[in-house]
């Protein structure tokens, strides 16, 4: 919820939009939400993230994943060799989040962990009591299938006889979507194909 720390990593909202958004879906009513905060990012600092975090635990969202930032080849932070927190500083930015989310009721519910992530460390779902996501359990175990529609969607889909799973990557951006919905529209075919032959095992 740091302007300045969302301009470095290139995003184009500001915090203000966040709180506006979640005013939004609070309006309308009927779902749960998550909110995801990333410990280690350019220009914060443990100081700058309790900030973010105790903004975050006032707008009481269900849902609070703390991530460890997790450097990807063709990042942002990569490709220009951003200078990032230490990694004692994401621990203490990690520490923080642990015990204000315990003491305002959130408990922590799934973890995991990616390559090169910062010190080491792991990504954490914090939920209140009967909110847990359980989306979030399937995704990061692979216990079940997601379609996703639209832009910049991830569709996954997993055997139930397990061992075997698939995905297909709609294209990010609105022209390169646009021009490639025959490719969109005939990855959509591979999922009744791929249930057809699962249905015959």
């Amino acid at each position: 919820m740091s302007d300045e720390v969302l301009n470095v990593i290139g995003r184009r909202h500001t915090a203000d939009d966040i709180i506006q958004a979640l005013e939004k879906v609070r309006k309308v009513g009927g779902m749960e939400v998550n909110m995801d905060l990333i410990a280690g990012l350019p220009v914060d600092s443990a100081e700058g993230f309790e900030k973010t975090l105790d903004t975050v635990i006032a707008l009481d969202p269900e849902n609070i994943t703390v991530h460890t930032l997790s450097l990807k080849k063709g990042s942002r932070i990569t490709l220009e060799g951003s200078a990032i927190p230490s990694d004692a500083e994401v621990g203490k930015m990690l520490d923080i989040a642990q015990d204000k989310l315990r003491r305002g009721g959130w408990a922590p519910y799934y973890l995991y962990r990616q390559k090169f992530m910062s010190g080491g460390f792991e990504n954490v779902g914090w939920s209140k009591p009967g909110s847990e996501n359980i989306y979030n359990v399937c995704i990061m175990e692979e216990l079940c299938s997601i379609v996703a529609l639209g832009g910049g969607g991830s569709t996954k889909l997993i055997s139930p006889a397990g061992g075997r799973n698939i995905r297909f990557f709609a294209p990010k951006y609105p022209a390169e979507y646009i021009s490639g919905i025959q490719k969109t529209c005939s990855d959509k075919q591979g999922i009744i194909d791929f249930y057809s032959k699962e249905s015959k095992k």
